[in-house]
């Protein structure tokens, strides 16, 4: 059996945003000596390379685990990717205004844990004097989004060269006398560690494959549409003063050349993984936020100028699959980010953290749960919520990997 010579203490599959927090908590607990690998030619080439990941807490109409995560997670996105937040508050509109009143929103928000400093409802007059909208909704004063290309670079582009294997494509992983090793689409070895993070996306399906681990991920396409349009057009005489989200999101438009310059999306195509930019796309963008913005609008005035498509991953309960793999010691898993990977990848990296902090004070692996760390479960993160994201939800057994039917 080959093997190899002076074993990293971790290795991380993927250099998008989901790496780019595992990789900080690593360095938070001084596991300095990790490789990072990539299919990519660098950090952040696949979904995470934009620079518009919006991000504010999700509103359900009960106290769903959904609902408490995200709760929990925002709050987490500003201190992590804080460096690279943009925006000051995004304006949350329901995908029907039938049924919605101030009142009942209030009254849910705050059932949900939320204070009005942290989401104000509106009816129609307040959003139309505030935020620029003939619509009621919510605003989040703390909401933006985040520039997920630039925060990847940061993390990555600061590791030695020799600690960076680009241009990659594993094709497996093995346990052998207790290391971790992989193999690339060669069949070559190229590393060994006691530690492995799988954090890229659709391809942890194949490589947890290799192991028997079976997980219920798909793709989601996604196309956010860069518009332009003339400062006399009907659009300009109605410009959002804040990001939105309902069906669809944008943030502020842009004047740039003399005229605005708009990104727009993003598009929600299940189990298409094709990167091609499609029309139809940008004409679904275009009609859904005229929609939103409930005002008379010329459809010819709003011009495509540019898009970026990427591939999300997502799990059948629409959750993340995040934390150590139940009976594999030293193997991890961050995945099924979907539209949230600011917020995932966030409440990930300081769970992390304190797991790794735990097992390096017990001097073994600890499989059977997440350990959240005393701060966030006095934040309201606790064991049932911290295990509806392990992988074990969906694995049957010790080494069976049927999965499970999730509740709800």
């Amino acid at each position: 059996m080959p093997s190899v010579k002076n074993p990293y203490e971790a290795v991380i599959v993927g250099a998008g945003i989901a790496g780019a927090a595992i990789a900080k908590a690593l360095k938070n607990n001084n596991l300095n000596n990790f490789l990072v690998v990539d299919k990519g030619l660098g950090p952040a080439t696949g979904t995470s390379a934009h620079g518009h990941a919006l991000c504010h807490p999700y509103i359900g109409r009960g106290a769903s685990r959904l609902q408490r995560l995200t709760f929990l997670a925002f709050k987490e996105a500003r201190d992590v990717w804080g460096k690279h937040w943009c925006g000051h508050g995004v304006f949350h509109l329901p995908r029907t205004q039938e049924g919605f009143t101030k009142q009942i929103m209030s009254e849910r928000l705050l059932s949900q844990g939320f204070n009005f400093d942290m989401a104000m409802p509106m009816d129609q007059a307040e959003a139309n004097e505030k935020i620029g909208v003939q619509s009621g909704g919510t605003f989040f004063p703390e909401g933006g989004w985040v520039n997920l290309e630039q925060a990847c670079h940061e993390v990555f582009d600061e590791m030695a060269p020799e600690r960076k294997l680009w241009a990659t494509k594993l094709r497996r992983i093995e346990k052998v006398d207790g290391q971790w090793m992989l193999w690339d689409d060669q069949d070559q070895l190229i590393a060994s560690t006691e530690r492995v993070f799988l954090a890229n996306g659709l391809g942890v399906k194949d490589l947890a494959e290799s192991i028997d681990i079976s997980l219920p991920l798909k793709p989601v396409r996604g196309q956010l549409s860069k518009f332009r349009f003339s400062k006399q057009s009907t659009w300009a005489q109605h410009l959002p003063r804040y990001a939105l989200s309902g069906k669809v999101y944008c943030l502020t438009p842009e004047e740039k050349g003399g005229e605005f310059e708009w990104v727009v999306g993003s598009s929600y195509d299940e189990e298409v993984d094709d990167l091609n930019v499609w029309d139809s796309s940008h004409a679904e963008n275009k009609a859904l936020i005229k929609e939103m913005l409930n005002q008379d609008l010329h459809d010819d005035e709003l011009k495509v100028k540019d898009a970026f498509v990427g591939v999300r991953c997502v799990a059948s309960d629409r959750l993340p699959i995040m934390g150590p793999v139940k009976s594999q010691p030293g193997l991890y898993i961050l995945t099924s980010l979907g539209s949230r990977g600011v917020m995932w990848s966030a409440l990930a990296s300081q769970m992390f953290t304190e797991h790794l902090a735990y097992e390096k004070n017990h001097s073994a692996f600890l499989d059977a749960r997440f350990f959240a760390g005393a701060r966030l479960a006095a934040a309201g993160l606790d064991s049932v919520l911290a295990e509806a994201l392990l992988p074990a939800r969906f694995l049957a057994g010790v080494s069976n990997s049927k999965p499970i039917l999730p509740s709800a």
